[in-house]
């Protein structure tokens, strides 16, 4: 089969479906240009490549030559790797859960030809079924609807985009805020409140490590020990090498557990989730002196040198959660086979030891009628110094015998966030536990970083492999580079990644970072956000580091913009709260008033006056002083809209008007504006809800678009 547009790409997940009989594009200007050209909406994929049903979508889906047929015929199709861009797949996945009220992956959303969201969802089957709408179903009502009621996808489009932009700044703080150690004790027993004490970790399954949250845990332990907290995070610890999350024979963890005991994982191994697990075992060492996370923390750099490192000295992303279509594969084991490696004598020790002579615990439901038929490898206590010296060469050669069998897809490009992370927890490990090789290797991936990843200007691309860097970096580019350049004393250029993040992020008028820099014309709202993901967020890395670099009121701005949103949601803000914890204890505590971070006070109003049983008006008065945009605005600003459900909008004629801030005379309203809203037929006895969206400017700039909603009986 010929080749789509991805094959001209690097990302290993795009290179997945260069062969697929859906005429892919990557994102990027040739599809926009394409969807505009052609009058079609966009159909935009998201996902990655260790990604099990976004496998099981394209074999279901993107490689059925009708269902192409029909995506090719009626929409332009753009491909995007989530983790090339990630400011992609935040934006537009805020948009799916607006719309589903969940997210995941694939990713899967429809856009008008200006990328702008009007349906959404995550995987969809080839048919219907169990609730769902089949995915060619689904393309053939989308298309009419775009073709004979574009009106209303518009329409759609609009109102999301309206609510994505309320979510991309932090909500303001709805009363004074100290920011203080007892502020933060509330924020940490908040953030512990679901321990499970019979399992460890947090929350229920699907069960993550939640790696910010045990680091923030032992990062509180250095400044104020609690024996309470420390206990539910060692307890973690320990649950999580024993379980089947963790590979007892390669000595990485897999991404997550599908249950609450740590048993049976989703089986992608991820640099990211690696990287902070070798920091929290390194720092558990470090606290307790306990040999056990001494070795598990060696036992996940040791794998991902191994493994997952490329000859430059860069580490790779992901390898795969399956091998032929079936979920971990080359990680499951029967008696047989292992009786077939060790011999009968020595397979009955290890069998008792890591559960096999439990019987199957591993049931894939998608074969074998979903009856266990295979083993995970678990331990149900530590092992004594006596039986891990009897297992250690029988792991050995099972790991050896497993090298032998076909391998999930290794992601071999290089992110520079995720180098970052592991830089950073090879510096801390190779440092406490007196190990210049993870040191050594720390350094040959920040070198590659600097030489390969950082452009003539000193900014950073995101992505390289093979030794090809592309795309813009982000913020957690920057902010975990400078980490990690950080812990192994790299404290120059530390200093230049930094200076580089303040001039292309930094909001000096506001504080904090944004994920993106500015200048990108294809992304419709630029993003400042602090919740972890489970990576920490961009701006608790680089609050970390402003404080590293003695830039205190740098970060007191990061920690106060996101104040309200802390005090509402820091449970899934942990990293932030440790830099929140780390600047309280280096500097003071932090004052922020009511309403931070709000909107100044609205420039219009809105009434609205029946003139005849079929004729509303709406009427918008203007701040003095003030204009907003007219419905027909000039480039690169909000024009005003109103939305009323069932009607024809009538808008009033436009003023053109000079300001200092554009090139020529721009369409505004001022004063006092009546626009009509009409009907097809009288209106009797019901409310009309009236939703008016705005830019406002004054003679200077223009403000942050704006909404009020109005309802009238």
């Amino acid at each position: 089969m010929s080749a789509n547009r991805l094959a001209r790409e690097t990302s290993p997940y795009l290179l997945q479906h260069a062969h697929n009989p859906v005429d892919w594009y990557p994102w990027g200007e040739e599809a926009f240009a394409a969807a505009k050209g052609e009058d079609k909406p966009i159909f935009l994929s998201v996902g990655y490549s260790t990604c099990y049903w976004c496998h099981v979508m394209e074999r279901q889906s993107f490689e059925n030559d009708a269902i192409a047929a029909e995506m090719n015929k009626r929409f332009i199709n753009i491909k995007v790797d989530r983790e090339e861009r990630p400011d992609v797949d935040a934006l537009y996945m805020n948009a799916v859960q607006v719309l589903t009220g969940q997210g995941g992956w694939p990713m899967s959303v429809f856009l008008t030809p200006d990328l702008k969201p009007f349906y959404g969802g995550t995987y969809f089957p080839p048919y219907d079924g169990h609730g769902r709408i089949g995915f060619p179903r689904l393309l053939a009502a989308l298309s009419d609807a775009w073709k004979n009621r574009r009106s209303e996808a518009i329409r759609s489009s609009e109102e999301i985009l309206e609510m994505l932009k309320k979510m991309a700044e932090p909500p303001p703080t709805r009363a004074h805020i100290q920011i203080d150690e007892d502020f933060l004790e509330r924020l940490l027993e908040r953030s512990t409140a679901d321990y499970d004490p019979a399992n460890g970790g947090f929350g229920s399954a699907p069960k993550f490590p939640r790696q910010t949250l045990l680091e923030l845990i032992l990062l509180a332990e250095r400044i104020s020990p609690n024996p309470t907290r420390l206990e539910q995070v060692l307890h973690t610890l320990d649950k999580l090498a024993l379980g089947g999350i963790h590979d007892h024979l390669g000595g990485a963890f897999h991404r997550y557990s599908t249950d609450n005991h740590w048993l049976v994982p989703h089986f992608e191994i991820m640099l990211y989730d690696n990287a902070m697990l070798a920091w929290c075992y390194a720092e558990a060492f470090a606290q307790t002196k306990n040999t056990h996370y001494g070795t598990t923390a060696r036992g996940i750099l040791d794998f991902i040198l191994r493994e997952m490192t490329s000859p430059d000295g860069a580490f790779y992303t992901a390898f795969d959660a399956e091998v032929d279509a079936q979920e971990g594969l080359s990680y499951l084991w029967t008696a047989a086979e292992i009786a077939e490696v060790l011999g009968e004598k020595d397979a009955e020790l290890f069998n008792r030891v890591y559960g096999i002579a439990e019987g199957p615990n591993f049931a894939d439901p998608h074969h074998n009628h979903g009856a266990p038929d295979k083993n995970i490898l678990f331990l149900e206590d530590e092992l004594d110094a006596e039986t891990e010296a009897k297992v250690a060469p029988m792991r050995q050669k099972l790991y050896e015998k497993r090298r032998t069998r076909k391998q999930p897809l290794l992601d071999t490009k290089i992110l520079a966030s995720w180098n970052g992370l592991m830089i950073r927890a090879m510096a801390h490990a190779g440092k406490i536990l007196n190990e210049p090789i993870y040191l050594a290797a720390a350094n040959k991936s920040a070198d590659y970083l600097l030489k390969v990843h950082r452009a003539p200007d000193g900014s950073l691309h995101r992505t390289s492999r093979d030794g090809i860097a592309k795309g813009a970096g982000f913020l957690d580019d920057y902010a975990l580079l400078a980490q990690g350049l950080l812990a192994l004393d790299r404290r120059d250029e530390a200093q230049k990644i930094a200076a580089r993040m303040l001039n292309q992020f930094h909001d000096p008028a506001k504080g904090g970072f944004y994920f993106t820099a500015a200048g990108d014309p294809n992304m419709l709202i630029r993003q400042k956000t602090a919740s972890d993901t489970p990576l920490p967020s961009g701006n608790a890395a680089a609050t970390m580091v402003m404080l590293e670099l003695k830039k205190p009121d740098i970060a007191a701005g990061a920690i106060c913009i996101f104040a309200g949103q802390l005090e509402r949601f820091g449970e899934g803000m942990s990293a932030l709260v440790a830099a929140a914890q780390r600047y309280v204890h280096l500097h003071r505590s932090m004052q922020v008033a009511a309403g931070k971070a709000a909107a100044t006070k609205a420039v219009a109003a809105l009434s609205a006056e029946w003139t005849a049983p079929d004729l509303l008006h709406a009427i918008v008065t203007v701040a003095p002083g003030f204009h907003i945009n007219a419905n027909t605005a000039a480039p690169g600003l909000i024009p005003t809209r109103l939305f009323v459900a069932g009607a024809t909008i009538e808008y009033p004629p436009a003023k053109q008007e000079t300001f200092e801030f554009a090139d020529g005379p721009i369409p505004i309203y001022d004063g006092r504006i009546v626009i009509a809203a009409r009907f097809a037929r009288p209106v009797i006895q019901q409310s009309v809800k009236l939703l008016l969206t705005y830019q406002a400017c004054d003679q200077n700039s223009c403000r942050a678009p704006e909404k009020i909603e109005l309802v009238v009986e």
